[in-house]
C-alpha cells in the first residue's frame, strides 16, 4: 500500500522517525515537500541571530530516505481522491492509495493592496533568516513596519530591536494592530507586559490601526496617514493554505480539510490530515503547533490501523496550551491559561523545549541506518 506523506510539518516529523515501521506493515512511504523543516518556534530567533539554520532546521529528505522511505522535493498543486493521485509542482504526477496532509499554514493579507510585492509575510520561516541576512550584508535596517499585533508580531519586533543592539545596526521599529491592545486573544495583562517591554526598547505602537495599501517607501494607513518603511513584514495571522480547497475537497470557509476525530477526512476516507491546515468538525483548535505535535501519534496509529484494517483511535485536544514568546534579549513571556510570568528562566524554559524538540529529529535523521 501507498502511503503519501505531503508536507513536512511539525505532525509529520513524527511520522518521518517510523518509517521503518511503516515499511513493516506493507506501507511504501513517500514525502513530498518544497524544503526542509524549519521550526516555526524558533523563527524570531533565527532572525534576531540566537539561533543559526543548523539550530531550526530538519533534513527530511535524509531522514525519509535513511529509513527506506523516498523523498520528492516539490509542492502538491492537487489531489485528485477519486484517481487516488497527486498533480506536482514540478509537471509529475504520484499515485497513493493512503495519504496525510501537513502543509502548515500561510499569512493572509491579500486584502492589503501591494503588499504581495513589497512585504514580507513571517511565513515560510527561512523569509526571516533571509531577512537578516540581508540587513546583515547592507549594514542598515532602517524603517521597518511590522503589521500585526498578536504573539508573531511581538515577537518579530522584539527580535529586530535585539539585531540592531547586538549588530549596532540603526532601526526604527513600528508595531502597527487593528486591535486596542496588543496580545488581543491573551488577556490584557499579557497585553501590557509586551507593550511596556516593546516601548522601553524603542518600538512604536500604533493601536486601532488598519493598513490599507504597501507602497513603495511608504504603508497607507486608513485615514489617509502615510507611514515611511524600508521593509515591512506580515505577522496578520495565518489560515491554511489553499491546497485542499482547489482540490475539491471537503473544506471550512477558510479552506481547512475537515476531519473528524480521527484526523480522517469527513467526506474522503483514507485521507488524513493535522496541524494547521485541517480542522476538527464542530471543533476548531488554535492554529499552534503543540496539536499538530499532540496529534502525531494518534495519525501514526491511524496510518497502522487504517492499512491493516483495525480500530482508529480518536485525537482528544488538550484545553490549554503553554505559549513563551520570545522577547528578544534572553527574557520570554508564558502564557497558559490565565497565568502570565515573564522573565530570563522563563526564555530557558522555551529555549530547552524547543531545541530538544528540534534536535530529537535531527538526531532520528543521523541515527536511521540506511537500508
Amino acid at each position: 500500500m501507498r502511503l503519501l506523506l505531503v508536507g513536512a510539518g511539525h505532525g509529520h516529523l513524527h511520522v518521518l522517525g517510523q518509517t521503518r515501521r511503516l515499511a513493516s506493515c506493507g506501507l511504501e512511504v513517500t514525502l513530498v515537500a518544497p524544503d526542509r523543516f524549519w521550526y516555526s518556534g524558533m523563527g524570531p530567533g533565527l532572525l534576531s541571530g540566537r539561533y543559526s539554520i543548523e539550530d531550526d532546521t530538519v533534513d527530511v529528505g535524509r531522514l525519509i530516505e535513511r529509513a527506506g522511505g523516498a523523498f520528492v522535493a516539490a509542492r502538491v498543486e492537487r489531489i485528485d481522491p477519486s484517481d487516488r493521485s497527486v498533480q506536482l509542482s514540478d509537471g509529475g504526477t504520484l499515485g497513493f492509495d493512503l495519504l496525510s496532509l501537513n502543509v502548515g499554514s500561510e499569512v493572509a493579507f491579500e486584502e492589503v493592496s501591494g503588499a504581495a510585492d513589497r512585504a514580507l509575510p513571517v511565513k515560510p520561516v527561512r523569509h526571516l533568516f533571509e531577512l537578516r541576512k540581508r540587513w546583515l550584508t547592507q549594514r542598515r535596517i532602517g524603517r521597518v513596519a511590522v503589521v500585526g499585533g498578536g504573539p508573531a508580531g511581538c515577537e518579530i519586533a522584539a527580535n529586530i530591536v535585539e539585531l540592531a543592539r547586538t549588530s549596532r545596526l540603526d532601526a526604527k521599529v513600528t508595531l502597527i494592530t487593528r486591535s486596542s491592545r496588543l496580545l488581543a486573544a491573551h488577556g490584557a495583562r499579557a497585553g501590557s507586559l509586551v507593550a511596556r517591554w516593546l516601548s522601553r526598547r524603542g518600538v512604536e505602537l500604533r493601536y486601532e490601526t488598519s493598513v490599507s495599501r504597501i507602497d513603495a517607501g511608504a504603508v497607507g494607513l486608513e485615514g489617509g496617514e502615510n507611514l515611511p518603511h524600508d521593509d515591512v513584514v506580515m505577522a496578520t495571522g495565518v489560515r491554511p493554505p489553499s491546497l485542499a480547497r482547489r482540490s475539491g475537497l471537503a473544506c471550512d470557509r477558510e479552506g481547512a480539510l475537515i476531519v473528524d476525530q480521527t484526523l480522517q477526512s469527513v467526506a474522503h476516507p483514507g485521507l488524513f490530515g493535522v496541524g494547521d491546515a485541517i480542522t476538527l468538525k464542530g471543533r476548531p483548535l488554535a492554529r499552534v503547533g503543540v496539536y499538530a505535535v499532540r496529534q502525531a501519534p494518534i495519525l501514526l496509529r491511524n496510518l497502522l490501523s487504517y492499512a491493516s484494517g483495525g480500530d482508529l483511535d480518536r485525537f482528544e485536544p488538550q484545553r490549554r496550551f503553554l505559549l513563551i514568546l520570545n522577547l528578544g534579549d534572553g527574557h520570554g513571556l508564558m502564557l497558559y491559561g490565565g497565568i502570565v510570568l515573564q522573565g530570563r528562566w522563563v526564555f530557558r524554559i522555551k529555549d530547552w523545549l524547543d531545541r530538544r524538540f528540534v534536535r530529537s529529529h535531527q538526531q532520528a535523521a543521523i541515527e536511521q541506518a540506511p537500508p
